[in-house]
């Protein structure tokens, strides 16, 4: 006998489709926006790349970066070595430390996967180890969306679910939801459809 076809309203693309019980509908996965979690280590990135360049222009024979350069070469120099010697060190480890927060942020990022389903709210994480938590919908009471103008510009927002004592991943802060009202309406179509019997059928 064939098993039970699994009936969703979309096959998980970021969601393990182990996760979904039989007879479980996906309403909507996703992650949190890039813009949530990158811009900060993109933009340091970016500005220490400038000032690595600028230091290392005159020693290695490349253009000099305008006004940079110049500045760095006509410093004092500190123990018979040109400032750029120390400077280039102290520019250069704390590219690596930006480097090593980018990475860090992008990992976060793309592990972290929220979802709602007829049933649950699910909170996906982590790359070699996973982490899964869940509030079934029937405990949520409430669903708050928190946008600045700027966010809301950009099509994001914080959400916050509140739940009964003891769930793992309710009453804390989800940053940079897309489309935050939408999955606002899901998670409360969705328990009122559980309270009224219907919890197979989709939203």
């Amino acid at each position: 006998m064939a098993a039970p076809r699994r009936e969703y309203r979309d096959m998980p693309k970021l969601l393990k489709a182990t996760y979904l019980a039989d007879q479980e509908a996906l309403l909507r996965e996703t992650r949190a926006t890039v813009l949530a979690y990158l811009p900060g280590p993109v933009f340091w990135l970016i500005v220490l790349g400038i000032l690595d360049y600028s230091v290392a222009a005159d020693r290695v024979g490349l253009p000099w970066f305008p006004a940079l350069t110049k500045l760095w070469t006509e410093s004092p120099v500190i123990d018979r070595t040109g400032p750029e010697t120390y400077l280039l060190v102290a520019f250069l480890f704390l590219t690596l430390v930006v480097f090593i927060w980018f990475i860090v942020r992008y990992l976060r990022w793309i592990s972290t996967v929220y979802a709602v389903t007829n049933q649950r709210v699910i909170v996906q994480s982590g790359i070699v180890g996973r982490g899964f938590d869940e509030i079934p919908v029937l405990q949520v009471r409430g669903v708050d969306v928190h946008q600045t103008a700027w966010h809301r510009l950009l099509g994001y927002g914080t959400i916050r679910v509140s739940s009964e004592a003891g769930s793992p991943v309710g009453n804390e802060d989800w940053v940079g939801i897309p489309r935050p009202f939408e999955f606002q309406r899901l998670i409360e179509n969705a328990n009122q459809n559980l309270l009224r019997g219907r919890g197979t059928a989709p939203v």
